[in-house]
């Protein structure tokens, strides 16, 4: 029987901001590459359920959205493992054990198991997930000063081994590299087939405004406000089309959620 990869503890924006890998050979797991290189196959969240479980017809998938205040995430189950999704509900403090994913460039979880918590185990959760990160730190630092000076050569893995560096923590941040330039050359290539227009520019400030204006108008009234209710409220201010554009920016940059569809709350 296949040894099962054991779970890493860390936050949702580690996957969130992770470079996903898929794996050439049919047998060998995909991972993620974390910004810190940590290389992780599966992992363990706690956070909270953020919207209802969907459950497909035949019953073939579910998923639910899951926050811990650093990102959110959906959860996936499959077959099998759609009887994961019927155990949560909205609003229930989780456990969720996994394998990462990706599609169209969003990153998900496939739920192996899920249990609910009390709010003691998400500041355990907090705990042991900073204590891996520091103690995984103290090593990357060591080994990304190894690595900048001498590449991946025998003479870096012998000064790695006498540190205490693993070899494989030097393959990590190699590969790292290669996916941190990879993505670089794809957005300088994005941003010369979509210049920015001047226009687009003189309507930043314009947006920046929004954007302030709908964080303060949800934090003032301190609930989930409609869609319809934010652009009545501030259409007197900006032009509907910069009011949708503001609230989509700040979704995309985790400043608010949408615990209902059409409904939205700050983070």
């Amino acid at each position: 029987m296949k040894k099962r990869l054991p779970a890493s503890r860390v936050y949702l924006k580690d996957i969130i901001d992770g470079y996903y890998v898929r794996s050439e050979g049919d047998f060998e797991p995909n991972y993620l590459i974390t910004r810190d290189a940590r290389k992780v196959y599966r992992v363990k969240v706690v956070a909270t359920v953020v919207r209802d479980p969907m459950i497909s017809d035949d019953e073939t998938y579910g998923r639910f959205q899951i926050d811990d205040g650093t990102g959110t995430l959906w959860v996936f189950g499959f077959r099998e493992n759609t009887r994961f999704v019927k155990l949560v509900k909205k609003g229930d403090l989780v456990q969720i054990i996994g394998k990462v994913a990706e599609w169209r460039d969003d990153k998900q979880i496939l739920v192996e198991g899920v249990s609910k918590v009390s709010p003691n185990m998400w500041i355990l959760h907090r705990f042991e997930t900073l204590k891996e990160k520091v103690e995984h730190v103290k090593k990357a630092r060591i080994a990304f000063e190894i690595y900048d000076r001498y590449g991946i050569t025998a003479k870096a893995k012998v000064i790695a081994k006498n540190k205490g560096v693993s070899e494989d923590l030097l393959m990590t941040i190699d590969e790292l590299y290669t996916l941190m330039l990879e993505q670089r050359a794809l957005d300088e290539e994005i941003v010369e087939e979509e210049p920015v227009e001047e226009e687009e520019l003189q309507e930043k400030p314009e947006l920046e405004k929004a954007k302030q204006a709908v964080l303060e108008l949800l934090r003032e009234k301190g609930k989930a406000l409609s869609h319809k209710f934010i652009i009545k409220k501030l259409s007197s201010d900006f032009e509907e089309e910069i009011i949708e554009e503001a609230i989509t920016r700040l979704l995309a940059d985790g400043e608010i959620y949408e615990p209902e569809i059409g409904y939205y709350e700050p983070l």
